[in-house]
């Protein structure tokens, strides 16, 4: 079965999020909205994306609800309520749950397991840094694991 980078970037975000402290619900819930966050950068220039996601988040929470920026600050994700939040959807734990379901848990245990291993050879400085994470624990094997038999 081939497998593309979105499940083994969400795997991948949700063993930094546990690394860097955050309770399972809330780390499998930075991994789904990580996942997203990558794919919607890849769909959408930087500038136009921004702007976008402004535009999203004033027309949803303006006067409604207060975006917490510090939350998630080591992801760079807004949060509503203690939940990241990216493309005009808060994003949970059921829904990293919901998005593996497809995959199986033979798959989603293998997935996990690749990005447990990546996790352990990165130190606290580089987890924390959005840009050496990418470039230092994302890059070098966002192309293994390609197909799981």
């Amino acid at each position: 079965m081939k497998i593309n980078r979105f499940p083994k970037m969400a795997a991948l975000q949700k063993l930094r999020a546990l690394k860097l402290g955050f309770d399972l619900p809330t780390a499998e819930a930075i991994g789904i909205a990580e996942a997203t966050k990558y794919a919607i950068f890849k769909n959408l220039s930087h500038k136009k994306r921004i702007a976008k996601e402004k535009e999203e988040v004033i027309k949803q929470f303006q006067g409604k609800k207060e975006l917490d920026e510090e939350t998630f600050a080591v992801f760079k994700l807004p949060a509503v309520d203690g939940l990241p939040y990216v493309g005009g959807k808060i994003y949970t734990s059921e829904d990293y749950e919901r998005y593996f379901m497809k995959w199986g848990d033979k798959i989603k245990s293998i997935i996990e397991k690749w990005a447990e291993n990546i996790i352990e050879n990165c130190d606290e400085k580089t987890l924390k840094s959005e840009n050496r994470f990418f470039n230092d624990c994302w890059k070098p094997h966002r192309d293994e694991l390609s197909e799981i038999e």
